[in-house]
């Protein structure tokens, strides 16, 4: 356990003496993720923080909250506040990205379902919890994320001049839509990565620290959108029409249709804005693989839509698909 902080090192050998511990590869957070082999058998993994805490942390709030709307997370086993982690239950290796690489199956049937169980059954859950008034994916926040891509991809990964005001104030047009879109739970990250698949082929989801009230279609966006898979456009809409049928109140098709599209975009180019930041700004060059698979979505999916057409324009005399 010598990689780990010695408080924490401390911390998980009182509690499980002769445990082996693996470091896990990092994603866009802040925390590290290691993997105790336990010496009786058995794994865990542990969230490390790199700083003691006290109080709840959002992980575990928002645990509890899946937990009591019945959606699949990693059972939170103890807390350690001391030593700065959180002892999760381990889901395994196996991605919704990796799985669908080898067989499909009906893998993206269960996920679209479980979007939508979160936007039925989460939303229950989230508005009787003490987070009913909590953060969402407001206009503040999605104009935010226009900003942000501005900042990070066009003149940070691009290097090109900052953007007309014009691009920057229909960037800003598009996050004040989305935001007044129907409000439900949103796990916010929902993708291929964050989807894991149990060994009885089951799903469960992690990295569910951003949790939040956001646009009904912004989950469902952020899989079949997904910045790590292909998916065709053909399936795409099949799966689509699954999520809609899934949701409660019987919606207009078209209308969600319509949502999904802007929800997608908004959410395509802020991943953009992510990526050029975590490379540019973090030297995390694992995320330059995204950004021609984003772009060339984007360039096919934005003219083929009257209301993204004029985006589309704009993205491009930017420099964004050149």
């Amino acid at each position: 356990m010598s990689e780990l902080r010695p408080e924490l090192l401390g911390a998980l050998a009182r509690l499980h003496a002769d445990a082996r511990v693996e470091t896990l590869q990092g994603d866009a957070s802040a925390r590290r993720f290691h993997r105790l082999y336990l010496a009786e058998g058995g794994t865990r993994i542990v969230m490390d923080y790199g700083a003691p805490f006290t109080g709840e942390t959002d992980d575990v709030r928002l645990a509890r909250i899946f937990e009591r709307a019945d959606l699949p997370v990693a059972r939170v086993l103890d807390v350690l506040g001391e030593a700065g982690c959180l002892l999760l239950e381990d889901l395994g290796d196996v991605t919704l990205e990796a799985a669908q690489a080898r067989d499909t199956g009906d893998l993206y049937d269960r996920a679209v379902e479980l979007a939508a169980a979160i936007a039925a059954r989460g939303t229950r859950s989230l508005s009787a919890s003490d987070r009913a008034g909590g953060p969402a994916l407001d206009a503040e926040r999605l104009s935010f994320e226009m900003r942000f891509f501005c900042e990070h991809f066009l003149c940070g990964w691009l290097k090109a001049p900052p953007p007309p005001e014009t691009t920057v104030a229909l960037l800003e047009e598009l996050a004040i839509e989305v935001a007044s879109h129907p409000r439900v739970m949103c796990h916010r990250d929902y993708h291929s990565r964050n989807l894991m698949v149990r060994g009885d082929g089951s799903l469960a989801m992690v990295d569910i620290q951003d949790a939040r009230w956001g646009p009904d279609t912004y989950d469902v966006a952020s899989l079949l959108r997904d910045a790590y898979v292909d998916l065709d456009d053909r399936w795409v809409e099949e799966l689509l029409a699954r999520y809609i049928e899934a949701m409660p109140g019987r919606p207009d098709a078209e209308t969600v249709h319509r949502r999904f599209h802007l929800a997608a975009t908004q959410r395509m180019i802020k991943a953009l804005g992510t990526f050029g930041y975590q490379i540019t700004r973090l030297g995390r060059t694992r995320y330059s693989d995204a950004i021609p698979r984003t772009l060339q979505r984007l360039d096919r999916v934005l003219p083929a839509q009257s209301n993204t057409r004029e985006i589309h324009a704009a993205l491009r005399a930017s420099g964004v698909f050149a």
